[in-house]
């Protein structure tokens, strides 16, 4: 931004002022957002982990949640016979996210859990957000995986799952959360394969 506006000072209003940040490379994109978990990359996450923290894992494999809305669940934003579940004051607000036959599962398992746990407040988890993070990386080194594999990447992987099975931007955005497409076409990971069966 910085650059273009002494460009157009130059050009548009004849100052003729030094630009002082020609010469500054913006770091380029992080190629980690480009990883997609493999379904055997998961099981040896999964395997790794604590009941609890295999939970939330697979959760945001099967809904695409971020980690803070998973740790608000509450049982009262379940709506198990609809296949719905409410994210409260979500990153972007508040939503509904369709749920896979596999996720009810979980999120039936996680009601059990958090009664057999004693978990307050109708609340299905209660670890803090770094603890998560920090099962994930432990898991993910006793697992002998890549860096890349992250506890956000399972997130990605469930979007770029949806749009290689055609689910329009309008679809996918009420999977993932986003409010434009522009974020969509950074999570959604295709590539020319992946289209070919739409194309014929």
């Amino acid at each position: 931004f910085l650059s273009r506006f002494f460009k157009y000072a130059k050009r548009g209003l004849l100052i003729d002022i030094p630009n002082p940040v020609c010469d500054i490379t913006l770091p380029k994109p992080d190629k980690s957002s480009d990883k997609v978990v493999t379904a055997g990359e998961l099981r040896l996450i999964l395997n790794e982990l604590s009941p609890t923290m295999a939970l939330i894992a697979e959760l945001a494999y099967e809904t695409a949640m971020r980690r803070s809305e998973i740790l608000k669940l509450t049982v009262n934003c379940l709506h198990l016979e609809q296949r719905i579940v409410d994210v409260v004051d979500g990153k972007n607000g508040t939503r509904s996210v369709p749920l896979t036959l596999r996720a009810i599962d979980l999120l039936e398992e996680a009601q059990r859990l958090a009664v057999a746990e004693h978990i307050p407040r109708e609340r299905l988890f209660s670890v803090a957000p770094h603890s998560v993070s920090q099962a994930i990386r432990r898991a993910r080194t006793a697992a002998n995986l890549d860096s890349n594999v992250r506890l956000h990447q399972l997130r990605h992987t469930r979007i770029t799952n949806v749009a290689k099975r055609g689910f329009n931007n309008a679809q996918i955005m009420i999977v993932s959360g986003h409010r434009d497409t522009r974020s969509v076409a950074r999570y959604s990971h295709l590539n020319a394969k992946d289209v070919l069966h739409l194309i014929d």
